[in-house]
């Protein structure tokens, strides 16, 4: 049977037209996430544009989103394949952002006006309104932007210069973390005691707290990862 014909048991699924872009890019998103496009998989444009019943056009802005997230990767000779995501890749983020985010939330404490602080607390509550609003790509995309108002209200150029860099790497590990755990309220607590920490402006208090939220839950999800690998075995 030739690859065009041959039936797809799973993937991205159609969307409506209308929608386009947005939902092409979260239904791309989904059947990453879901292990439905399996890490690794070259992405060929013409049969997920005809299974996901879009334009190649709508498809292809929609996965520049994705590559931009870190969630595909644009490889040498092959095209666009979806990033693999395995133990090394999830604590070597969270080890650089440990030691990035550390400096910014340092800077942000250490506010000599209140706007640095300000900028901080209105991300924070945006993140409180979207977690409220249960809306799960609504949430992410706060949480991504609470992390980046970090980044950036830290007013340190270098760490300001570098955020696009690290920010596909840290979207993609925060996207695994939100699918593996679904835990929302989890979520909410664990920021909210970094932000405390940080308006409240104590140096070893910010880095506890950023070594709980970054590095701890590095752990937990790797941990997570190898049991379910472990229980998808043969034999399981």
């Amino acid at each position: 049977m030739s690859e065009q014909a041959r039936p797809v048991a799973s993937g991205p699924r159609p969307v409506a037209n209308q929608t386009r872009r947005d939902a092409v890019v979260g239904e791309l998103r989904r059947a990453i996430l879901a292990g439905e496009l399996e890490p690794g998989q070259r992405l060929r444009e013409v049969r997920i544009a005809q299974q996901m019943g879009v334009s190649r056009p709508t498809l292809r802005e929609a996965i520049y989103q994705l590559i931009h997230e870190g969630l595909l990767e644009q490889q040498p000779y092959r095209g666009v394949a979806v990033t693999t995501v395995d133990e090394k890749f999830l604590t070597d983020v969270a080890e650089v952002r440990v030691a990035l985010e550390k400096v910014a939330a340092r800077a942000v404490a250490e506010d000599p006006d209140g706007s640095r602080k300000a900028r901080v607390r209105r991300a924070w509550e945006a993140y409180r309104a979207a977690h409220a609003a249960g809306d799960a790509d609504r949430l992410h995309e706060a949480h991504i932007e609470l992390h980046r108002t970090i980044w950036t209200a830290s007013e340190n150029i270098l760490l300001i210069r570098m955020w696009p860099t690290v920010e596909a790497h840290t979207n993609l590990a925060i996207s695994v973390d939100e699918s593996e755990r679904a835990d929302p309220d989890r979520a909410l607590h664990v920021h909210e005691s970094l932000i405390r920490a940080i308006l409240e402006g104590d140096g070893e208090t910010i880095d506890a707290e950023v070594e709980a939220h970054t590095r701890r839950s590095a752990d937990e999800l790797v941990e997570m990862l190898a049991t379910r690998r472990r229980g998808a075995g043969p034999g399981a």
